[in-house]
């Protein structure tokens, strides 16, 4: 009997320790508060994430000079969760001529610290977020360098599927991992298209992911959002907003699977909305984030460290089923 007791302990601890070939699952947090209800926090102890990439500020023009732009203010920080910092840089930042890409790196990492020092946090990371353009990337890579220099941290920064498939043209960044951004991958219209995610656009990119020289993770849409549209013409996007929120209010007329006519002028969720307006929902049912899994698998030349899904928040993380996170990092 001691020795079948030995055994299933044996079994158990092997079961319980992380393979080397496990990959982590995190969460993006792109809001301007980091804050959590029990609910949200349950949700991360439940899937086991203990690392959260959050979004600390974007760096834009004022003035023609570079500030930060909507900094994080943080309310409380569940225990044991990792905090990566990650800033936005817009394309017109790195566009400047002749930019002082060492005061702009100095001026990025002291602000990151002043967040940290303010709300405790210890870091081993960064992220950077540009979708840099053919004018821009030498300025970016040069900001890249610069920021590694004076932080000796690991750098990663974010990859689009246009930067991989003309890596030769578009560069590489001198940094530690990148990770794929698997969505945004049409142009936001009135149409009934999805911006957020098409297979078919996909397969013009995913073929060039096994040559492409950097290691990367990846990042998968779990969220939505509303395009607003007037006269054809997108006015305004709206995160975080379902179809069936939309199914509950008499004035939108559904005129096909997700997209809606405003039949009288009224304010929803914070915008004005005239009469004639078209809105329609984006978002990415669990089976499409499945066969992005196995396009994935199927293309990359070698398995991601981790999967970073797009965003958190309750009305992101609730559209799924229990366990449908867990699902797709196993199915990898």
């Amino acid at each position: 009997m001691k020795k079948i007791y030995w055994l299933f302990v044996l079994i158990v601890c092997i079961s319980c320790t992380k393979k080397d070939d496990d990959i982590d699952m995190s969460f993006y947090y792109w809001k301007t508060n980091f804050k959590m209800d029990a609910s949200e926090r349950d949700f991360l102890a439940q899937n086991q994430i203990n690392k959260m990439y959050v979004r600390y500020f974007d760096v834009g023009l004022k003035g023609g000079i570079p500030v930060p732009i909507s900094a994080i203010t943080f309310d409380s920080i569940p225990k044991n969760l990792q905090v990566i910092p990650v800033v936005y840089i817009k394309n017109e930042v790195v566009l400047i001529p002749n930019l002082d890409v060492k005061e702009l790196a100095a001026n990025i990492v002291k602000y990151i610290n002043q967040i940290n020092e303010k709300n405790q946090i210890s870091m081993n990371e960064i992220q950077l977020d540009c979708d840099w353009s053919l004018n821009s990337k030498e300025q970016f890579f040069a900001l890249v360098d610069e920021i590694k220099k004076q932080t000796n941290l690991k750098l990663s920064a974010t990859i689009r599927l246009h930067q991989v498939k003309y890596f030769e043209k578009t560069g590489v960044p001198n940094v530690d991992e990148g990770v794929l951004m698997y969505y945004n991958m049409g142009k936001i219209a009135a149409d009934s298209l999805n911006s957020i995610y098409d297979r078919e656009v996909a397969k013009n990119y995913i073929k060039s992911l096994r040559d492409y020289p950097l290691k990367l993770n990846i990042a998968l849409p779990v969220y939505s959002w509303l395009v607003h549209t007037r006269d054809r013409k997108p006015i305004n996007l709206i995160s975080r907003i379902r179809i069936e929120q939309l199914d509950t209010i008499p004035n939108f007329k559904k005129i096909d699977k997700n997209r809606y006519l405003v039949q009288e002028s009224n304010s929803y969720f914070g915008s004005y909305f005239k009469k004639g307006d078209i809105v329609k929902i984006e978002s990415t049912t669990a089976k499409q984030v499945e066969e992005m899994i196995t396009d994935l698998s199927e293309n990359m030349k070698e398995n991601p460290n981790e999967i970073i899904f797009y965003d958190f928040d309750k009305t992101n993380t609730n559209y799924y089923e229990n366990e449908f996170f867990k699902k797709i990092v196993n199915r990898y």
